[in-house]
């Protein structure tokens, strides 16, 4: 064997390293892709801002009972189906926590630091029941379906140019995918309606908000970044929808008792 491949020409022992070096760059770019095809599988926390704005002292605030966070969400926002040119995330097993309790979290968080109730830890210690129907909190991605077209394309451009032979360019169309930005629409939604209902059963306030952000980026065509789109974009659409139900809900409990709140009321 040895002495085969001293006897070989020169430009064969080129031809093979060229053909050696391009199938290593075709493996490598392989395995590129599927780490960028999976770099969406982290586990994702919902790390919610703290709320600036307090309501203005109006004498003792309503004490209410958070009862229950039935979660209504569709199929598609607990599974995260879709493809990758139009993907729902994240699924529910991507979560650190279920969804009920995050978002039973931020609503908590955002009644107690606007000052617009004070919350009871068990039912007989409170003037009203809060409960919370979850109808959508997820986000979504979109791009072009030809968007995988035109990024093949461009990276088998580069790939070609670069090395001069096909499995340049093939290593470049499989780079090019998860690398070439393409346009991508974005979308953020929560959706929440609350019931509050007094002791006696009788409903006081019902209302559904929607919080929606939307906004267009350029990434590859499998490019995820779950948690920088969750921190970006989600935590802002349920702040959103949070300040829509907690400034009626607090005019409404204005409304109700014209400020007379508190347990030293009789019950």
């Amino acid at each position: 064997m040895l002495i085969t491949a001293l006897n070989r020409r020169p430009g064969e022992v080129r031809s093979h390293r060229r053909l050696f070096s391009s199938g290593a760059a075709l493996v490598l770019a392989v395995l590129s892709a599927l780490m960028l095809a999976g770099c969406g599988s982290k586990s994702v926390t919902f790390n919610y801002p703290g709320e600036n704005l307090v309501f203005p002292n109006q004498g003792q605030p309503p004490v209410i009972y958070v009862e229950f966070v039935n979660d209504l969400r569709p199929a598609l926002q607990r599974t995260g189906d879709g493809k990758s040119s139009d993907v729902r995330f994240p699924a529910d097993d991507a979560w650190d926590q279920p969804v009920a309790q995050l978002y039973y979290e931020a609503l908590t968080q955002d009644l107690t630091q606007t000052n617009a109730v004070a919350l009871a830890d068990a039912l007989p210690r409170a003037d009203y029941v809060l409960e919370v129907d979850l109808l959508n909190l997820g986000c979504a991605a979109k791009r072009s379906s030809t968007g995988w077209l035109v990024s093949g394309l461009a990276g088998a451009g580069v790939g070609w140019l670069a090395s001069g032979n096909p499995f340049g360019g093939l290593a470049g169309a499989i780079l090019g995918v998860g690398a070439w930005p393409v346009n991508t629409r974005l979308r953020a939604v929560c959706e929440v309606r609350l019931r509050v209902s007094d002791l006696d059963g009788n409903v006081v306030f019902e209302e559904t908000c929607l919080g929606e952000i939307t906004d267009s980026v350029r990434e590859g065509m499998t490019s995820r970044k779950d948690q920088l789109w969750v921190d970006k974009y989600l935590t802002v659409a349920v702040k959103r929808c949070n300040a829509c139900l907690v400034g009626q809900l607090r005019q409404s409990l204005v409304e109700h008792k014209n400020a007379d709140w508190g347990r030293d009321r009789g019950h």
